[in-house]
This record gives C-alpha cells, sequence and structure tokens, in this order.
C-alpha cells in the first residue's frame, strides 16, 4: 500500500456530484488500495468550495463522513510552508497555486511521490527535489 497525497479538486468531485469527474473519483476511492492523506490546507480549500457549490448542509454531511472514515489528516510543519514560499517563487512566471505548492513541499518531505488531482497543469510544471515527477492519480 502506498501513500498517495489527495488534492482539493479530488475531494471537491466526491463530495459534489454535479462535479464532471464526480463518478471517476468515487470509483477511484473506493477501488484503490492506497492509503489516501489529505494535507489540512487541502481539507480547507476542498469544504470551503463544497460549502459554496452545494451549501453547508453538503458540506457538513461530507465532513462527517471523513470523520466516520479515519481520514488521515497531514498538518503542514514551517518548513513545509517555507518551501511552498520557495516554489512559488521559483515559479514566479507561472500561475501556481499555492495550495499544490504547500501539496508539493510536503510530498518531498514526506518522500510521496503520487497525487491524486484532477488538475494535473501545475504538477507537470513543478519539479519536485525527491523525484523526476509526480505519478498523478486517477
Amino acid at each position: 500500500m502506498a501513500d498517495v497525497l489527495v488534492d482539493a479538486n479530488f475531494l471537491i468531485a466526491i463530495g459534489y456530484p454535479r462535479d464532471r469527474n464526480h463518478t471517476k473519483a468515487k470509483t477511484f476511492a473506493a477501488a484503490t488500495t492506497d492509503r489516501l492523506l489529505i494535507p489540512d490546507v487541502v481539507l480547507v480549500e476542498a469544504m470551503y468550495n463544497l460549502q459554496r457549490l452545494g451549501g453547508t448542509p453538503a458540506a457538513g454531511e461530507y465532513a462527517r463522513l471523513l470523520l466516520t472514515e479515519s481520514t488521515p489528516f497531514l498538518s503542514l510543519t514551517t518548513s513545509d510552508y517555507t518551501r511552498a514560499v520557495d516554489i512559488l517563487n521559483i515559479y514566479q512566471d507561472v500561475p501556481l497555486d499555492f495550495v499544490d505548492c504547500c501539496l508539493t513541499a510536503l510530498a518531498e518531505r514526506l518522500e510521496i511521490t503520487r497525487i491524486c488531482t484532477f488538475d494535473r497543469r501545475d504538477f507537470m510544471i513543478i519539479r519536485p527535489t525527491h523525484t523526476d515527477y509526480f505519478e498523478l492519480l486517477p
């Protein structure tokens, strides 16, 4: 079983039935044997967007679901945040999402090479320090 970092758009796709990737995300989540890890910054971004898209009851229901499944949450450290800022500065000519920079920093520290995301652009641009590239799922 490998560890996989989860991006907000994957969580949103699972939690919002009208998302174009909803079925693909649910199918992948049900079939994977990998351990899906949710960084705290991703959780905040996903919950904000789920509440905006589906309303407070839908966001609350999804939050309860995450708790009942004992989903592992990861916190950024100060060094992760510092690295994320460095990544943002390295690629300052590219409009990178700061949360994606945070995911990259966390992946580097934990030596995780797999990211579950539907937004492939940023992760195809960023060159992490611990591997040549990220494996993007699903």
